[in-house]
């Protein structure tokens, strides 16, 4: 049973939920078994973070996960069902999909929770046409091939959506465009070459295609926004023109973004969601990490420093930002914090500190005096200041920062 105060933190924390295909599971060439993804939706949640918000993120995204598969995922959530990868879409060969799709109950109570969604689907519907198309396929027999493709991601798109929306009304929710993975031209010692006969037809076939499922996702996005949901278009495609190469593997024969492409989708994703893109200022080689505080990045007067193996942050500076009561005794060199119905007492130099008037013992001191050219602070154990207050704090290796939200 929840305690009242774990229902209120829950309650308050900004929920995201992550849907959709590969791009949206953060999938990079040579990906294996072992390797961690960094794609948009992990710059989201960074973003999130600096918004101020205490934020928690969950991803249920396929490889190779089409429309179709989309809405059959999501309608089975919906309706409470069970169901099996073959229920969802045969020969799905994602390594989770097994686990993940037989959690159908615990994504419609994540969706249910979700104050944002972000999505991308629709790119293996495009695959599947360029799977079908040979060197003998017709123009017409082509078109043919596109205006099924794009009737199936018109249905799957369409009911996704209205089984997502129903069980999330209230949430935001922002999905993707599709992106040109193929550049116009090749760039060979700074020079620029045409594209083979080849990939310039195939690329003209893509654009067309692109065109035209963009369009479907403008009306699909258009009719559900009429029904009072908050949800976005965010052109991701934008920054990868003219930067394909870079912003792809698409010289590997993969058309996944690189690090820097997801870098470009997950700005792009947050100047939809909230108007800006923020990040943390360059740090001196002596300054650990950045510290940010209910989206305020500590002064540059004030860096976190390592003591001990251990991060400590200038004490006035962080119970400012978080609006805690702070006494400083400079009779005895002792400072007390009170927030969240906490007290904790730090002396300078000992390491013994006072949590709701009861003792606890440290491994080392607790606090110190920091000299920062003729002014001296008070410096307090991050990890100490988080455990004892019931601070969320979120260290992101990916940015060599910390959150306090």
């Amino acid at each position: 049973m929840k305690t009242a105060i774990a229902a209120e933190e829950e309650a308050s924390s900004y929920q995201i939920v992550a849907l959709g295909d590969s791009l949206t599971v953060g999938y990079e060439y040579g990906f294996d078994a072992k390797s961690v993804p960094y794609g948009y939706v992990e710059h989201v949640y960074e973003q999130a973070l600096f918004q101020g918000l205490q934020a928690e993120y969950v991803n249920y995204s396929l490889l190779g996960l089409t429309s179709i598969g989309f809405s059959q995922l999501l309608g089975a959530a919906k309706e409470g069902k069970s169901v099996t990868i073959s229920d969802v879409q045969p020969g799905l060969k994602d390594p989770r999909g097994a686990t993940i799709i037989s959690g159908t109950a615990q994504i419609a109570d994540s969706i249910r929770g979700a104050d944002l969604i972000v999505m991308t689907i629709g790119g293996n519907d495009l695959i599947g046409v360029a799977a079908q198309i040979t060197s003998t396929t017709t123009d017409e027999e082509k078109a043919q091939l596109l205006q099924t493709a794009l009737a199936q991601y018109e249905t799957g798109l369409t009911a996704g959506l209205q089984a997502v929306t129903a069980l999330a009304p209230k949430a935001k929710f922002v999905i993707a465009d599709q992106y040109m993975p193929i550049p116009a031209t090749i760039t060979v010692g700074g020079l620029s070459f045409p594209l083979p006969p080849d990939a310039a037809r195939l690329r003209e076939f893509e654009l067309q295609a692109l065109s035209q499922l963009n369009e479907k996702l403008k009306t699909i996005v258009a009719a559900t926004k009429a029904e009072g949901i908050d949800i976005s278009i965010t052109a991701v495609s934008e920054p990868f023109v003219g930067k394909e190469l870079e912003y792809t593997s698409i010289a590997n024969s993969d058309f996944h973004p690189t690090r820097l492409g997801y870098a470009a989708m997950g700005r792009t994703f947050s100047t939809t969601i909230w108007n800006k893109y923020l990040s943390a200022r360059t740090r001196p080689a002596n300054v650990p990490v950045s510290v940010v505080v209910r989206g305020k990045e500590l002064p540059a007067s004030s860096p976190a420093t390592m003591k001990s193996s251990r991060t400590f942050v200038p004490m006035r500076d962080i119970t400012d930002a978080i609006g805690a009561k702070l006494v400083w005794n400079k009779t005895n060199q002792t400072a007390t914090v009170s927030y969240n119905n906490h007290t904790v007492a730090f002396t300078i130099g000992s390491s013994t500190i006072l949590v709701d008037g009861e003792k606890k013992k440290l491994n080392s001191p607790a606090a110190y005096l920091h000299k920062n050219g003729k002014e001296q602070k008070t410096y307090l154990p991050l990890a100490v200041l988080s455990e004892e207050l019931g601070l969320q704090i979120t260290y992101r290796s990916t940015l060599q920062a910390v959150f306090i939200n």
